[in-house]
């Protein structure tokens, strides 16, 4: 299995990656390798055969795709985002959804990097934190109710309605155990001040641990009580 991952990696950055869709499954990346590099699925075929029932193998080429993206998932460079309906003739009702990591992310602070949670876990939440259109659904959800920092309550107050979002940032609040973990939900997220969201990345950093959003308002909360003043 190693060997052929080693042969996908090699075409991965020139002539997969960017012809895979934003989204795609198991079985796009099927196909494009069949079609793109005929020489790598040849291999695939001469150790697994062609898959599909009454092979004879218990492993297919395409569990030795699944893997190779989920082993890219974990390097953060598509994530996974669960099962979606098969094309026909796939053979199964439901195959694996992932999405690629887009390139225009922004760079990891020094105390990002300081994380303690293994390379692995803190790509991943960059990842999370900063998929594509998730602030925009967090936006759209909490404008209901009136935007305000979960941690340190700011609303804005008082700046012009055109550039008042700009202090709001979204976070993944839930820590990232696996890169298997599900699609992101509006209620993973936390709605944070550009200043909070700076915070608790530090504070995790600092402390060498994943910090919860409640954790960190008890932070500023304690630091105004013995007249520290808060961490802005």
């Amino acid at each position: 299995m190693a060997g052929l991952f080693a042969l996908l990696d090699t075409i991965w950055t020139d002539r997969l990656e960017p012809k895979l869709p934003s989204t795609f499954t198991t079985q796009t990346l099927r196909d494009l390798v069949e079609s793109e590099a005929p020489e790598i699925w040849s291999e695939f075929v001469a150790q697994y055969g062609p898959g599909g029932k009454g092979s004879g193998n218990f492993y297919s080429p395409s569990n030795i795709l699944f893997n190779f993206l989920r082993d890219k998932a974990w390097k953060a460079h598509v994530v996974q985002t669960g099962s979606v309906p098969a094309q026909p003739g796939w053979g199964t009702k439901i195959v694996m959804g992932w999405e690629k990591v887009r390139t225009a992310t922004i760079p990891p602070t020094e105390e990002d990097i300081g994380l303690a949670e293994g390379k692995a876990k803190l790509k991943l939440h960059f990842v999370r934190e900063r998929a594509p259109g998730m602030r925009n659904r967090l936006f759209a959800a909490r404008k209901k109710s009136g935007l305000f920092c979960d941690i340190c309550g700011s609303t804005g107050h008082g700046l012009d309605a055109k550039i008042r979002d700009a202090i709001f940032e979204a976070h993944h609040a839930v820590e990232p155990l696996s890169a298997g973990e599900r699609k992101t939900r509006v209620e993973d997220l936390a709605l944070l001040c550009a200043c909070c969201h700076r915070l608790i990345h530090r504070l995790a950093s600092v402390r060498r641990q994943w910090v919860t959003v409640g954790e960190a308002r008890e932070f500023l909360k304690l630091n105004a009580r013995s007249g520290l003043g808060t961490a802005f």
